[in-house]
C-alpha cells in the first residue's frame, strides 16, 4: 500500500537521516578535541564511535523485524525521541566512560531510525521512482556529512565540543512531532512469532569480542579474537536450528542481496580511514585547526550531494552494475592519492584525493541500495533495511578498529628510529594503502558479478 503523503514521508525520513549523519560527521572533527579534553589517546577515544556502532549493529536486525511486524512507522517515530534524549546525555557527560555510555543509549535511537527508514521509503514509492527517492536520501546523507565537518569545526573552535550534541535535540523533537501527522501504517508481516533473543545475544557478544580484540592498546588479543569468531560460529549454527531465527536465510539465496551487502561492507570499512584518521593527521602533523580540518572534510559530502541523486537516476535507467564498478575504481584512486601524503602539507593532493573519493562514494550508495531493495519482497523491506544498516555499522566499527590498530602499531614501531611527524605520516600512508586494497577487492567482486546484477535489473524493468 502506497502512503498518501509520499513526499512528506520522505521529508520525515530524511530528517532522521540528516540528524544521524550530521551527528556522526561532526563527531569525526571533534574526536581529537575530545581526546585532548579527557587526556586520552586515539585508541581510547575511538570507543566514543565504536561503542555507538556496536550497539547499532547488535540491535538493527531485531528492530528491523520488529518494524516489519509492528509497523516501521512506529519504530521510526520513537527513534527520534530516544536519539534526542541520548544527545542530551552526551552533552552533559562528565567523563569519557559516561560519554561512551550515553553514546550507547543514543545508538538505540539511531538504530530505530536506521532499521526502518529505508524500508519506509522503499515501500512508499513505486519501482519507477524508488531509485530517485533513495537517491534523494543519499543526497541527504551527503548534506549531513557536508554540513557536519564545517559546522563541527566552527562549533568546536568557537565554543566547546558538547555543543555538537545539543544541536540534535531540536531536530529530533520537531521530527518526532511531524511523524505523527505524516507517517502512516504500511504492510506488515503476518508472522507474529517471538523474537530471537538468544541469537541476538550471541551475535552481540561475538561482535563485541571481535571488535574489542582489535581495539586494545597493546595489540591484537588472540584469545578475544578466537572467542569472537567462536561466538559468531555458534550464532550461525544456532540460527540454522532456531524456530524464529534472527537471520532470514531465504534472503541469502538472493545473489543481489548478498553481493550488494558484501560490496557495502568493503566500502564502509574503508571509509572510516578518511573520516577518523585524517583529522588526527591534519591536526597533529600539519597543525590544522578544527575549523580548517572541517572545511577540508566537507569536500567528499559536497561532491556526494551533487552526484548521489544523479547516480540514483542513472541507476533507474542503466542499472547499478556499471556504476558500482566505476565507483570502486574512483575510490581506490582517491585512497592511493591520500597514501602519498608526507610531513609537509600538500593541499592540492588532499583536495584532489577527497574529490575523487567523494565521486566514488556518491556513485556507489544509491545504485547499490536500489539494487538490493528492488530484489526483495516488499514485506521484508524493514528487515532488509535493518540488515543493510547493520552491515554499514559493522563496516564502520571494524574499519575504525582495524585502522586505529594498524596506525598505532606502525606509529609505535616507527618512532623507534624516526621523528614523530615522519612516524605519523608513515602510519597514515600504510592505513590508506591498505584501505585502497580493500576497495580494490570490492572492485574485483563488482566486476565478477556485474552481469548477474545487470540481468536482474533488466528483468525488474520489464
Amino acid at each position: 500500500m502506497k502512503m498518501a503523503f509520499k513526499w512528506q514521508t520522505l521529508i520525515i525520513v530524511c530528517a532522521g537521516i540528516f540528524m544521524s549523519t550530521l551527528d556522526g560527521s561532526i563527531l569525526n572533527i571533534a574526536n581529537p578535541t575530545i581526546a585532548e579534553f579527557y587526556g586520552v589517546s586515539m585508541q581510547n577515544v575511538q570507543w566514543v564511535v565504536t561503542s555507538y556502532m556496536l550497539v547499532i549493529s547488535s540491535t538493527l536486525l531485531l528492530l528491523g523485524k520488529l518494524g516489519d511486524r509492528m509497523g516501521n512507522y512506529l519504530i521510526y517515530r520513537w527513534g527520534f525521541l530516544v536519539f534526542a534524549v541520548g544527545s542530551l546525555l552526551c552533552a552533559i557527560a562528565p567523563g569519557l566512560y559516561f560519554l561512551v555510555a550515553a553514546r550507547c543509549f543514543q545508538a538505540i535511537g539511531a538504530s530505530m531510525l536506521m532499521a526502518t527508514g529505508v524500508g519506509i521509503v522503499s515501500n512508499t514509492f513505486p519501482f519507477e521512482e524508488r531509485g530517485k527517492a533513495l537517491g534523494i536520501t543519499g543526497g541527504v546523507v551527503g548534506l549531513g556529512n557536508m554540513v557536519g565537518p564545517s559546522l563541527g569545526g566552527f562549533l568546536v573552535g568557537s565554543f566547546s565540543w558538547p555543543v555538537i550534541f545539543l544541536i540534535n535535540i531540536p531536530i529530533g523533537l520537531l521530527a518526532f512531532i511531524g511523524s505523527y501527522r505524516y507517517l502512516a501504517p504500511q504492510e506488515t508481516e503476518t508472522d507474529a512469532s517471538g523474537h530471537d533473543k538468544t541469537g541476538n545475544m550471541l551475535f552481540a557478544l561475538g561482535i563485541f569480542a571481535l571488535i574489542l580484540s582489535l581495539s586494545l592498546a597493546d595489540g591484537i588479543k588472540l584469545p578475544l579474537l578466537l572467542a569472537g569468531i567462536g561466538l559468531l560460529l555458534l550464532f550461525y549454527f544456532y540460527e540454522r536450528r532456531a524456530a524464529n531465527p534472527m537471520l532470514d536465510f531465504s534472503l541469502f539465496h538472493n545473489q543481489l542481496f548478498v553481493v550488494g551487502n558484501a560490496l557495502a561492507f568493503a566500502t564502509y570499512m574503508a571509509q572510516t580511514a578518511v573520516f577518523f584518521i585524517l583529522p588526527f593527521y591534519l591536526e597533529n602533523v600539519t597543525n590544522f585547526t578544527p575549523a580548517w580540518t572541517g572545511l577540508l572534510l566537507t569536500i567528499p559530502p559536497v561532491v556526494q550531494v551533487v552526484a548521489a541523486p544523479l547516480a540514483g537516476s542513472l541507476s533507474d535507467r542503466l542499472g547499478p552494475s556499471h556504476l558500482t564498478s566505476i565507483a570502486f575504481a574512483l575510490m581506490s584512486c582517491g585512497f592511493w592519492l591520500l597514501s602519498t601524503l608526507g610531513t609537509t602539507l600538500n593541499l592540492p593532493r588532499i583536495i584532489i584525493g577527497l574529490i575523487v573519493y567523494g565521486v566514488g562514494v556518491a556513485s556507489f550508495g544509491s545504485p547499490n541500495s536500489s539494487s538490493v531493495m528492488g530484489s526483495i519482497p516488499r514485506q521484508k523491506a524493514g528487515y532488509t533495511g535493518g540488515f543493510m544498516a547493520t552491515v554499514r555499522n559493522l563496516g564502520f566499527a571494524m574499519g575504525i578498529a582495524i585502522w586505529v590498530s594498524l596506525f598505532s602499531f606502525i606509529l609505535n614501531r616507527s618512532q623507534l628510529f624516526l621523528p614523530f611527524a615522519e612516524s605519523y605520516a608513515r602510519a597514515t600512508h600504510w592505513v590508506y594503502l591498505c584501505a585502497a586494497c580493500v576497495i580494490l577487492s570490492g572492485l574485483l567482486l563488482s566486476l565478477l558479478t556485474g552481469s548477474i546484477r545487470q540481468n536482474h535489473n533488466n528483468h525488474l524493468g520489464t
